[in-house]
């Protein structure tokens, strides 16, 4: 089976999200199949430290898009398929949302959420700039067209596929669930004199509460600082608030929310985190906050459970089907119950090394080798019934 797989994710600077996905999930892939050919599709030249596979049965093509504006688009419906015809795929996979419309092949898509289908629900106030207004008029129409298109669809959560199932109106038996997972790297860490060298970097008070913060306002972190502004005085004193940005973009707004709050010795930003660091902060990290109004999936907070550090998260979406009972969850709107699910853990020595425990087991359900496996199943579940068909036709004509 030829196999041809949107991968620039792969080589894009950007970390989280669709380059995750795509370069856990591709790594697996080259782990666990040795007898598939595969195609990986990208739009530049690889880096050093991209993770760019090495086995004999995995061959990268470079696809670009050089159109003014209109690059994706170009490289997406135009120089894409064309070469997926060249390579003669017997399947194609795209794993982050939007694809080509025409294919000589069949088309396997992965949604992660249906953010992209409402995104004044959760992303706030859109810039107006003309280019803006064509990206968003893309990924509107073509992940719609490419979802009804699709032989199969995956998805990453139960609470996404029913999403995708009440808004697109499809048949559930269309969609496949693979769940993600943390990356290896994210483990407890016993090396004491690891753990000093990356506090003393970002300059951190000995205990902490940690939490996430990127360009999508969906995060929540006004909500959360709200929340933190009135725990007892103590509990502040004793527990700083950090927040790792993988986007600044919000950066400038939440620092004027602490300012009004009088927070500012307190709450304190890290930019610019690589994974090897941010391993050593969650692991230091008293507790970690994850108060996010929507999520496909809410990988860290398996990256956070991997390191053995308790968790309190938002109830909505998929975050209660990821940490079930393993995490202490608040409503995401209500800054009360948010503020006493952190006293909580904090004060309750009880409580934090069950919600320890039981975030190390809970991890251990997810791996993307599992993840990788159930994709090839996918895979193979898309092109035999394609086979059979083919092959009852020749025989009805002979």
């Amino acid at each position: 089976m030829k196999i041809g797989i949107d991968a620039r994710f792969l080589t894009h600077p950007q970390a989280g999200g669709f380059k995750t996905y795509t370069e856990n999930l591709i790594t697996a892939l080259a782990s666990i199949d040795r007898e598939n050919e595969y195609f990986l599709y990208l739009d530049r030249t690889p880096a050093a430290g991209d993770r760019i596979p090495v086995e004999t049965n995995f061959q990268t093509r470079i696809v670009s898009g050089s159109l003014p504006m209109l690059g994706l688009p170009w490289r997406e419906q135009v120089r894409l398929p064309r070469q997926a015809m060249r390579d003669r795929v017997d399947l194609f996979h795209a794993p982050c949302l939007t694809a080509p419309f025409f294919l000589p092949c069949p088309l396997v898509v992965t949604v992660h959420d249906m953010i992209w289908a409402f995104p004044e629900n959760f992303t706030g106030k859109r810039s107006w700039s003309l280019k803006r207004r064509l990206m968003d008029w893309y990924n509107f129409l073509i992940p719609t067209y490419s979802i009804r298109r699709a032989t199969r669809i995956i998805t990453v959560s139960h609470a996404s596929k029913k999403d995708i199932v009440d808004t697109m109106k499809l048949k559930a038996e269309r969609i496949a669930v693979t769940h993600e997972a943390a990356g290896a790297a994210f483990k407890v860490v016993e090396e004491k004199s690891s753990l000093d060298r990356v506090r003393s970097k970002y300059g951190l008070a000995s205990n902490y509460i940690l939490a996430l913060g990127s360009a999508d306002p969906r995060k929540n972190l006004k909500t959360l600082i709200e929340a933190y502004a009135i725990l007892p005085e103590d509990l502040q004193e004793k527990y700083q608030l950090a927040i790792v940005w993988t986007h600044s973009f919000l950066a400038s707004e939440t620092s004027k929310e602490i300012e009004r709050l009088g927070l500012q010795k307190r709450v304190q930003f890290l930019l610019q985190v690589p994974n090897e660091d941010l391993v050593s902060l969650y692991n230091m990290a008293a507790l970690f906050v994850f108060p996010s109004r929507y999520e496909g999936f809410g990988l860290p907070l398996l990256e956070a459970m991997s390191c053995g550090v308790p968790v309190v998260a938002a109830n909505n979406s998929s975050i209660p089907e990821i940490v079930e009972d393993a995490a202490v969850l608040f409503d995401a709107h209500d800054v009360q119950e948010m503020s006493a699910a952190m006293i909580r853990v904090l004060t309750d020595d009880t409580i934090r090394i069950r919600f320890q425990n039981e975030g190390l087991l809970r991890a251990t359900k997810f791996s993307w080798e599992k993840c990788a496996r159930e994709t090839l199943a996918i895979y193979e579940e898309t092109i035999v019934p394609l086979s059979t068909s083919i092959t009852s036709q020749a025989r009805q004509t002979t």
